[in-house]
C-alpha cells in the first residue's frame, strides 16, 4: 500500500513537471510577427473609421518592414491630407508615385493638397495633366471645381460636377457637391433634386443624411432637418458633426435644454470640443442660467483661448448681467490689456487702442488699462484727450500723486489750446453726425458659431459708436429681412440701416454689411471684409469700422461765433487741417443722398463758406465768408466739405473677399 502511494505521488510530480515544461515552452515560443500587408490592412480599418492617427501609426509600421509598399505611402498621404498636413501629404504622394504607376489618385491627392496650401495655379496644372491623360477621371474634375469655387466661379464648378455626374450617375460626392453648389447659386429646387438622388442611391450613408439635414435647415424646414440628422446619428452613433448640427437645429427652434443635453453628451465623449462649450453657453444664457453660461464659456476658452467669438460672447454676457464691481472682470479684462501691450510694443497703435477699449468695456474701473489707453493717445499726438483720461482717473483715485503731477503739467502745457481760448470742454460736446441701425436676419443654420450674426452686429455697433461721430444701434432680435429692418429704422428716425451677415469656417471668415438710406429705402453701399489667420475676427471688425467711418461724409457744426471767427466741432480726429474749406448750410437742411452714402442740400440754404485757420484735437477755428448780401450764418448751422474727398479705391482685400466662399468650400472639402 505504501509503494502504491509513493508511485502515485511520483506520478503527480512527473505530470506537474511536464506541464510546467510545456507551459514554459509555449510562453517562450516567439510570437508570430505581423507582415507588412497585415499592418497595412489594420491601418485601413482605422482609416475607414477616420482615426487618422492610429491609421498613420500602422502604416508607419508597415513601411518599417517594407519601405517599397506603395499603397501604404499613398494611404499615409491620405491621412496627412485629412489632418490638413498638406506639405507632408505631397511628400508622401511623391514617394508613392515611385512605386505605383498609372494611379491617378496620387496626383489628384497632390492637387488637393496644393489647393490646401493656396498654390492654386500649381494645383490646376496637376488636375489638367490628369484629365489630358485620363479624360474620364472624376476626381480631377472635383479638383478643378474646388478651384473654381475658390476663385468665385460657382457656375463653372457646377458644370464640372455635372460633367462628373454624367460619367458616374450615382457618384455620391458629385451629387452632394451639386446639391450644395446649386443652393449657393440660389437654385433650391435643383439642390433638392440632387440631394434626393443621393438619398435614393445612398440611403445607407450617414453623410448623405447629414447634408440633407443641413440643406433642409438652410431652408428653415426644421422638423424635416431634425429627422434627417437623427437618421445620420442612427446610422453612425459616433457621428459628432451630426450631433453638432442637431444641437444647432434645436437652438434655432428654441429647445435650449435639449441643446444643453446634447452639448454635455458631446463633451462627455470629447472634453476638448470648444464648439460644444460655446453652444452650451449660448443655450444656458437663453434659459437665464447666467453663471453656468459664464462657466461654460470659461472652460471653452481654456481649451481654445483664441476663439474670439466665444470670448466676445462671454464678454457681452458679463457686461449685460454682472455688476461693474464684480472682481472677476479684472481677470477677463487682463487678456485684452496684455494683447494691447503687445500691439503697443510693435507700434500698432490702432490695434492697441481697440484692445484697451475692450478692456475698459469689460472693467471700466481698471486704472491700469485707462492709464495705458491714455498713454497710447499721447503717443498718437492727442495730449488733450490724454489729459481728459487723466482727469477721469483722478476722480477714481484722488490720491495718485503721479497722475496729479501729470495733470498739472499738461494743464499748463495746454493753456493756449483752443478749448481754453473759447472756454469749451470738447469732452462734453455732442459730435454725433449720423444715426445708423444694424439689423441681422436669423440664419437658417450655423455650424461653427450659432448666433454670430447677432454678436457681430452688437460688436460693430459698440465699435462704431465709441468714436463719438456715429450713433449706432444694434437691434436685439433677428429680423425677417429688408422690409422689417426698413420699417424699424424708419420708426427709430435713423439716417441709415444696414443688414449684417457673417460667414466663417475653421480658418477664415467674412463680415458683410449692406447699407440702405432710411429716407428712401434705396441701397447705398455694400462692404465685405475677408480675413484669415490669427485675430481674424477682431481684424475684420476693425477693418469694417475703418471702411464705414471713411465712407460717411464729413459733416460738422458751428459751435460759437464771434464776428467772422467761428468755432466748429471738427478737429484733428476728423482729419481736419489748416485751410480746409467747408460750405455752411442752414441747420437741419442737410439730407442724406437718395442712393448712396452721402449728404445733399438745396443750394438756397447754403449761407457761405468757412476756411479753417487753427486746428485742435476735437475742435477747430475758422473764418467765415457770407454768401449774398445778408449775413445769415449762426451757431448750429451745419458744415460739409466744400470739395468732397474722393473715396479711396476699394481695398484689394475687399475685392478678394468677394471671391471667397469659406463655408461652401469647407463643406465640399469635408465630403468623403
Amino acid at each position: 500500500m505504501g509503494n502504491v502511494k509513493r508511485c502515485f505521488v511520483l506520478f503527480v510530480a512527473l505530470v506537474s513537471f511536464f506541464a510546467q515544461v510545456s507551459a514554459q515552452t509555449i510562453f517562450e515560443r516567439p510570437q508570430k510577427q505581423k507582415t507588412a500587408l497585415e499592418w497595412y490592412e489594420e491601418g485601413q480599418i482605422y482609416q475607414n473609421r477616420q482615426d487618422w492617427y492610429r491609421a498613420t501609426e500602422y502604416y508607419q509600421e508597415c513601411l518599417q518592414m517594407n519601405p517599397a509598399f506603395g499603397q501604404a505611402w499613398f494611404a499615409l498621404a491620405e491621412c496627412a491630407y485629412a489632418l490638413s498636413e498638406y506639405d507632408l501629404a505631397i511628400d508622401y504622394a511623391d514617394t508613392a508615385t515611385k512605386y505605383l504607376k498609372n494611379n491617378t489618385s496620387i496626383p489628384n491627392l497632390k492637387g488637393f493638397s496644393l489647393v490646401g496650401l493656396g498654390r492654386l495655379d500649381e494645383a490646376r496644372k496637376v488636375f489638367n495633366e490628369v484629365l489630358n491623360k485620363y479624360p474620364n477621371d472624376t476626381e480631377a474634375r472635383f479638383g478643378l471645381a474646388e478651384l473654381d469655387i475658390f476663385e468665385g466661379r460657382i457656375s463653372g464648378a457646377e458644370a464640372l460636377y455635372q460633367d462628373a455626374l454624367k460619367r458616374q450617375p450615382e457618384n455620391r460626392k458629385a451629387l452632394l457637391s451639386l446639391a450644395l453648389v446649386s443652393y449657393e447659386l440660389g437654385k433650391p429646387a435643383v439642390s433638392k433634386k440632387y440631394i434626393n438622388q443621393a438619398l435614393r442611391y445612398h440611403s445607407e450613408s450617414p453623410e448623405v443624411h447629414y447634408f440633407a439635414s443641413y440643406l433642409l435647415a438652410k431652408e428653415g424646414m426644421w422638423t424635416e432637418a431634425e429627422q434627417r440628422v437623427r437618421s445620420a446619428i442612427t446610422l453612425k452613433p459616433d457621428y459628432d458633426e451630426a450631433y453638432g448640427l442637431l444641437a444647432s437645429i434645436l437652438y434655432s427652434t428654441m429647445h435650449f435644454q435639449d441643446v444643453v443635453d446634447i452639448c454635455e453628451y458631446r463633451i462627455s465623449r470629447n472634453r476638448k470640443l470648444s464648439s460644444a462649450w460655446y453652444l452650451k453657453g449660448l443655450a444656458l444664457t437663453r434659459i437665464n442660467r447666467i453663471e453656468e453660461a459664464i462657466a461654460s464659456y470659461e472652460t471653452g476658452l481654456e481649451i481654445d483661448p483664441e476663439d474670439e467669438i466665444m470670448r466676445s460672447s462671454m464678454e457681452q454676457l458679463v457686461c449685460e448681467y454682472l455688476p461693474v464691481e464684480d472682481k472677476r472682470r479684472a481677470a477677463w479684462a487682463e487678456w485684452h490689456i496684455k494683447k494691447a501691450n503687445d500691439y503697443s510694443q510693435k507700434y500698432l497703435s490702432y490695434q492697441a487702442q481697440y484692445e484697451y477699449k475692450r478692456a475698459l468695456v469689460i472693467n471700466p474701473n481698471s486704472i491700469g488699462a485707462r492709464l495705458a489707453f491714455a498713454e497710447n493717445l499721447l503717443r498718437d499726438g492727442y495730449p488733450e484727450n490724454y489729459l481728459a483720461q487723466l482727469q477721469f482717473i483722478n476722480k477714481q483715485d484722488k490720491d495718485n500723486r503721479s497722475v496729479l503731477d501729470k495733470i498739472e503739467a499738461y494743464t499748463s502745457l495746454l493753456e493756449d489750446s483752443l478749448s481754453n481760448k473759447w472756454n469749451k470742454n470738447p469732452m462734453y460736446m455732442d459730435k454725433v453726425r449720423y444715426s445708423v441701425g444694424l439689423y441681422y436676419m436669423q440664419p437658417s443654420v450655423q455650424l461653427s458659431h450659432p448666433d454670430s450674426d447677432r454678436l457681430t452686429s452688437f460688436m460693430l455697433a459698440e465699435m462704431l459708436s465709441s468714436g463719438g461721430t456715429l450713433n449706432v444701434k444694434s437691434y436685439k432680435s433677428a429680423t425677417s429681412g429688408y422690409a422689417e429692418a426698413f420699417r424699424l429704422a424708419r420708426q427709430s428716425g435713423q439716417d441709415y440701416f444696414a443688414l449684417v451677415k457673417f460667414e466663417e469656417n475653421e480658418r477664415e471668415l467674412t463680415v458683410a454689411l449692406t447699407f440702405y438710406v432710411v429716407r428712401t429705402g434705396n441701397k447705398a453701399a455694400e462692404y465685405k471684409v475677408y480675413r484669415t489667420g490669427n485675430d481674424r475676427y477682431a481684424n475684420a471688425l476693425r477693418r469694417m469700422e475703418q471702411l464705414i467711418l471713411a465712407a460717411m461724409p464729413k459733416k460738422g457744426r458751428i459751435l460759437t461765433r464771434t464776428g467772422s471767427t467761428v468755432l466748429i466741432d471738427l478737429g484733428k480726429k476728423e482729419n481736419v487741417a489748416v485751410d480746409t474749406k467747408f460750405n455752411i448750410i442752414k441747420q437741419g437742411k442737410v439730407l442724406t443722398e437718395d442712393k448712396t452714402i452721402g449728404a445733399v442740400y438745396d443750394d438756397m440754404y447754403m449761407y457761405g463758406t468757412l476756411t479753417v485757420t487753427a486746428v485742435g484735437e476735437e475742435i477747430s477755428e475758422g473764418i467765415v465768408s457770407q454768401r449774398g448780401f445778408y449775413d445769415r450764418i449762426n451757431a448750429g448751422d451745419e458744415l460739409l466739405l466744400a470739395v468732397e474727398e474722393e473715396k479711396a479705391a476699394e481695398d484689394v482685400e475687399e475685392i478678394e473677399a468677394k471671391k471667397q466662399k469659406p463655408v461652401l468650400i469647407d463643406l465640399i472639402k469635408s465630403i468623403r
